[in-house]
């Protein structure tokens, strides 16, 4: 949740300059508008929020999984252990951008 808020920060101090904040300048990584000439789009911020977004989906199938469990037998592990390799790959990926 921490790392959505920053890069939702982020987002927000980079808008601008006539209508946002306009605090920082994310480098242009991909094109902007056709329309709005020198609009730079927020791509490492906005790829960031939806990776966390599906980390934190895999996080809700974790703890269902684990709730599932009958005394020492809990089928739902090969579950457990894919959405939580998943979310540390994809942590791992957003790191790197």
């Amino acid at each position: 949740v921490a790392l959505i808020k920053i890069a939702n920060d982020l987002r927000w101090m980079n808008a601008g300059p006539l209508a946002g904040l306009g605090e920082i300048e994310l480098p242009a990584l991909q094109p902007g508008s056709s329309i709005m000439p020198g609009k730079v789009n927020p791509v490492i911020p906005e790829a960031t929020v939806m990776a966390c977004a599906q980390v934190i989906g895999h996080h809700t199938a974790i703890t269902v999984a684990g709730q599932t469990g009958n005394f020492q037998l809990n089928v739902t592990l090969p579950l457990i252990a894919y959405n939580l390799l998943d979310s540390i790959n994809l942590l791992g990926n957003v790191a790197r951008l």
